[in-house]
Order: C-alpha cells, then sequence, then structure tokens
C-alpha cells in the first residue's frame, strides 16, 4: 500500500512538500524493504522518480547523505542499496553533468563504501566487487 502512495506522488507531486515527502519516504524504505519483489519496487520507483526535474535534485541530495551517514552505521544491505541508488542516479538522470561538486561527493562516498564492502566476509566481498562492476560498465556503455 505504501509503494502504491510513493508512486502517486512521483505522478501527481505539485509543490516542494510533495517532493520532500516521497523522498523522505523513499529513504524510511532503506531498512525495512529486504525481500527481491520489494526491493525491485522501490527501485522501480526511484527510477520513476529520478525522471521527473522536480525529484532528482533532493533524492540526490539525501542520496549522498545517506551514503555519507551510513559510513558510520555500516550496515551491509543499506550499503549495497545506497550503491545501487547511485548507480540508478547516474545512469537515469543528469546528475553527473548538472551538479560536478555534489557528483564528486558522491564519487567519494561510493569509494568508501565499496571499500568498508571489501573489508567484510568473502562473499561480501565478491557480491560487491560483482554489483560495482555490473552496475557501473552499465553506466559506462550508456553514456557512449
Amino acid at each position: 500500500m505504501q509503494l502504491f502512495f510513493l508512486n502517486y506522488i512521483v505522478l501527481h507531486a505539485e509543490s516542494p512538500s510533495d517532493t520532500a515527502l516521497l523522498v523522505d519516504l523513499i529513504f524510511q524504505t532503506l531498512p525495512i524493504y529486504d525481500d527481491r519483489a520489494s526491493r525491485k519496487a522501490v527501485d522501480d520507483m526511484v527510477i520513476q522518480a529520478l525522471g521527473e526535474p522536480t525529484f532528482m535534485k533532493p533524492i540526490a541530495a539525501a542520496l549522498v547523505q545517506s551514503m555519507e551517514k551510513n559510513l558510520k552505521v555500516t550496515n551491509p544491505l543499506t550499503s549495497f542499496k545506497l550503491l545501487r541508488w547511485s548507480h540508478f542516479l547516474l545512469k537515469w538522470s543528469q546528475f553527473a553533468t548538472l551538479s560536478k561538486g555534489a557528483f564528486s561527493r558522491l564519487a567519494n562516498a561510493q569509494a568508501v563504501l565499496c571499500q568498508v564492502l571489501m573489508n567484510g566476509s568473502f562473499r561480501r566481498r565478491r557480491t560487491c566487487k560483482e554489483l560495482f562492476i555490473h552496475l557501473f560498465s552499465e553506466v559506462i556503455v550508456n553514456n557512449k
């Protein structure tokens, strides 16, 4: 039900408060949805929101802040979700060309999250490598 409500806000947001509400609700889902179907639904909503110009900047700002905050409280699942969302930001929006200063903060946060994940178990390191290579090779191919 909550995901339906969030999708409705993406399609019908008319004010900055609607945008702020959506961004806040999206980031509240980080620790909640850990099953594949729910993660995909939230990921699809993030991609849809990034396609709307009014949402790109607030989502980017919240993403960078969440990534930087997550560096202090390392939760591997949250770290993987944040890396995936940062990939969506780069792939589905003009973020890299519109905000070079914020892009460098994002890249730094991605690097630190990857470093933290690479200090984990063999399985976590393997998953991090696979995710990073898959997601970011896709961004490079799409930007050619």
